[in-house]
């Protein structure tokens, strides 16, 4: 059995600036601050991803594309997409309703000023704009780092599918890895994402498979 250190034991580190790569620094476990695209951070959460070597669906994964299918998607390089004071306004108000900690400056700089380099941009049944995705694609891995969406689809199947597309593109790319951002077992915050076969997380200096 893994001896885990409790993880609000884990050393927190804020404003983490080095020399490494992008990829080292999610290999080590940081995660990109929001603020601004120069800094890593570690918090009482662990990083975590999904290893696409091992990635099949499963069959929960395969339930969650089917409550979904009247969702639609593009994706595109954020550097086509327009973020205007409208865009700005709906993701605020978004992030309000939802009851997050999200200022708006913090949205404007992870869409216009940040290392993330893809949108997916999705509409429900009648083609209206009902989520978004943000992340980053490199070479060999990628990471989903914020998910935007209309309160009404909270407690539904939508947020899960943007995550889970996401990992099936990056594994259709033959990636090495999909990041996932934040995961606490503790206090199940990303508990959804262990439901991805691959699924790994950050903890005791080393990637360690969820059990």
């Amino acid at each position: 059995m893994l001896l885990e250190v409790p993880l609000d034991k884990k050393q927190k580190m804020y404003n983490q600036k080095n020399n490494l790569s992008l990829k080292q620094n999610y290999q080590n476990g940081l995660l990109p601050q929001r603020n601004s695209k120069e800094y890593f951070y570690q918090d009482e959460n662990s990083s975590s991803r999904v290893c696409l070597d091992s990635f099949s669906l499963s069959s929960e994964n395969r339930r969650i594309l089917n409550k979904t299918q009247g969702f639609s998607f593009q994706k595109i390089p954020l550097t086509e997409f327009e973020f205007n004071n409208k865009i700005q306004k709906k993701i605020s108000t978004w992030v309000k309703d939802l009851g997050w900690t999200f200022p708006t400056s913090s949205i404007k700089t992870v869409f216009t000023n940040h290392i993330f380099n893809y949108l997916y941009v999705w509409t429900d049944k009648n083609h209206e704009l009902c989520a978004f995705a943000l992340g980053y694609f490199d070479d060999d891995f990628s990471h989903i780092a914020y998910v935007f969406y209309n309160p009404i689809y909270a407690h539904q199947d939508l947020p899960i599918r943007l995550t889970l597309q996401f990992v099936i593109d990056s594994s259709q790319l033959n990636l090495k890895y999909c990041y996932l951002g934040r995961f606490n077992p503790n206090t199940k915050l990303g508990y959804y994402k262990r439901n991805f076969p691959g699924f790994e997380y950050f903890i005791n200096d080393q990637w360690v498979p969820y059990n």
